[in-house]
């Protein structure tokens, strides 16, 4: 009862739960940050050289114009099972996370390709559709998922931090890639370049999903 509570026990556990809940919101918001921040590095090193890839295998110019269109229209079509799956799963971040990590899995026959020299025209475009696919799938259901966590006076100054620290990794990924082939051609090591961009680019993906 009442009486049997020490003195100033009811007016702290307030003060407890609110304090519990700033420190859980805290954790959230940098999980997220760190999710955003190797997100931007597999972008970078990983999703911006799929066309230099296939061109490196002597798939064709035509053909690396269609590995960047293409696929991404396969991927619009196949976001489409993402409320289904999400009432299935009855979670929209066991969605979001079970799309992350099929994304980061794409790199591995990508990283075999380069591995041996060789890939089809037909499995390179189903993994980047399946890429897409998942890339595509997870946006809708992020932002209902991340706007229960943020609460609203917060949102604004939040995803502009995180979109920032995103466009920076990006653009990291995509520089140190970038240098990194540049010395792989001169090396004639370009597709051994390649093996380690999409395996940095999969422990990204995976560090993310985990965040």
């Amino acid at each position: 009862t009442q009486s049997d509570r020490p003195p100033g026990h009811a007016a702290a556990n307030p003060e407890a739960s609110e304090a519990a809940g700033e420190s859980v919101l805290r954790r959230d918001q940098q999980l997220s940050i760190g999710d955003g921040t190797l997100y931007g590095v597999m972008v970078g090193c990983g999703e911006s050289y799929l066309q230099a890839f296939v061109l490196a295998l002597g798939l064709g110019e035509v053909f690396a114009g269609l590995i960047a269109t293409l696929p991404v229209m396969v991927g619009s079509l196949l976001q489409l099972i993402s409320p289904r799956a999400i009432k299935l799963l009855h979670s929209h971040k066991r969605w979001v996370v079970t799309c992350s990590l099929i994304q980061a899995a794409c790199f591995l026959p990508l990283m075999a390709a380069a591995f041996y020299g060789h890939m089809t025209r037909t499995t390179a475009l189903v993994i980047a559709s399946i890429y897409w696919g998942a890339s595509l799938g997870t946006g809708p259901a992020w932002n209902t998922w991340l706007g229960t966590i943020i609460p609203r006076p917060l949102r604004a100054r939040f995803f502009a931090q995180r979109s920032r620290l995103c466009q920076i990794t990006t653009l990291f990924g995509f520089l140190a890639g970038g240098f990194s082939l540049q010395a792989g051609k001169l090396s004639g090591d370009s597709l051994d370049i390649f093996a380690i961009l999409f395996g940095v680019a999969c422990l990204c993906r995976t560090g993310s999903s985990l965040c």
